[in-house]
């Protein structure tokens, strides 16, 4: 099987990918991953194979949001806006000390669960968390609907671990039900305006793990929340894309997992929290 160059180690996920558009099998077909089934084809950008699906709920329903991600779906797409964005999350003090802290939430959800031997980061941005996903997981595959997210996470990865990069859409995973061992999906959620999308996303990507999920949600209780709905009538600021904990556990038990923890990243000062779901 000739690989683009880039993408060598693909093919040792390719059976348990399915096509985003028909959930056909995939094939590598030169330059191209191609589908059996609708014939789709989807090229690769220096080894990065672009499985993304750009749109929202008119692609899985009839229904016509007012108001969808489509637009938050466009950013990043040039490696320089991505450059940015990664780099405001070095320089700023505030960043990083968010950042540190979802480090240390994350090795504490991570440790509590079994290593996984593929662990999806979906949406993995410019590769923030990676070095502390990269240690739970032999395999760990980097999935962004931001091709510049990818470019620029893939060009700064120095090839210490191995690594998977593509991109996709959180609506439609390109993986088949239960075909990896985890997913993690921080701060996605709360970009997302309808509780068609947010729900959606939590469907999907409990649907791709066999084993568990950690997903962030910005909590409809939370202090943070409260203080903005508080102010809304006087600053006129939009409110929060929120959730409650309780439809977070619903969902979960839906999809035969169970809500195991949703540890806040900040009581005061944060109002999202990030969600363990294990299946049993």
């Amino acid at each position: 099987m000739a690989v683009p160059q880039g993408a060598h180690l693909l093919p040792s996920i390719l059976e348990a990918m399915r096509c985003p558009r028909c959930s056909d099998d995939l094939r590598i077909d030169g330059e191209h991953l191609a589908c059996g089934g609708c014939e789709a084809r989807f090229p690769f950008r220096e080894g990065i194979p672009l499985l993304a699906i750009q749109g929202t709920t008119e692609t899985w329903t009839d229904r016509t949001a007012e108001e969808t991600s489509e637009e938050y779906q466009r950013a990043y797409q040039e490696v320089d806006e991505a450059r940015k964005y990664n780099e405001a999350y070095r320089d700023r003090w505030t960043k990083r000390w968010s950042t540190q802290r979802e480090y240390r939430l994350l090795e504490r959800l991570l440790s509590s669960q079994p290593r996984s031997h593929i662990l999806l980061d979906l949406p993995s941005g410019g590769g923030r968390l990676s070095p502390q996903l990269s240690r739970y997981g032999d395999l760990l595959v980097e999935a962004d609907i931001a091709l510049g997210q990818l470019l620029y996470g893939k060009g700064n990865h120095g090839g210490q671990d191995p690594r998977i990069w593509m991109t996709a859409s959180a609506f439609h995973i390109p993986f088949r039900d239960e075909a990896v061992d985890a997913v993690v999906c921080c701060r996605l959620c709360h970009h997302l305006p309808t509780p068609d999308e947010r729900e959606r996303l939590v469907s999907e990507l409990l649907r791709v793990a066999r084993r568990f999920v950690i997903m962030t949600f910005f909590g409809h209780y939370s202090m943070k929340n409260w203080v903005r709905r508080a102010r809304a009538p006087f600053d006129g600021q939009p409110p929060k894309m929120t959730m409650t904990i309780e439809r977070v556990r619903e969902l979960a038990g839906e999809h035969g997992a169970e809500l195991v923890s949703y540890s806040p990243l900040s009581r005061l000062f944060s109002g999202h929290r990030y969600a363990l779901m294990v299946k049993g």
